[in-house]
């Protein structure tokens, strides 16, 4: 009976693990979705995947800011695109993207904040 139990509470963690984790990519896609909505040129586009939500600590202001500057030159995105103001947190989460745009399929990675509300930055992969 004992070991009876220990699946079940150990199936219980594993699908409230994996709704959790869910739940955030899916949050995250959504934020990407509004980021790309109100920053790209063309409002012909689709996201057609987004990976894993991961999580970096590696990621520094000045790489954001590099990744900012670089992007600016990207002529699928209107000039002075819109950042979340403020500091990049410690702790960033990553999210990679496949999307459509015009005819091109586009794959770029996303870095949100810890708390997942606003986009900090981004890079072509």
């Amino acid at each position: 009976m004992n070991k009876t139990k220990v699946v079940i509470t150990a199936m219980l963690v594993a699908v409230m693990a994996f709704s959790s984790c869910n739940k955030e990519k899916s949050a995250a896609k959504e934020l990407v979705k509004e980021f790309l909505k109100e920053n790209l040129v063309s409002e012909d586009y689709k996201v057609l995947y987004c990976y894993d939500l991961s999580t970096t600590k590696f990621v520094t202001d000045s790489m954001c800011q590099e990744m900012r500057a670089k992007m600016a030159s990207n002529k699928r995105f209107k000039p002075n695109m819109h950042y979340a103001e403020g500091p990049a947190s410690k702790n960033l989460h990553f999210i990679r993207v496949k999307y459509r745009v015009d005819k091109d399929t586009v794959y770029q990675t996303f870095y949100l904040d810890e708390q997942q509300t606003r986009v900090v930055a981004f890079k072509e992969n």
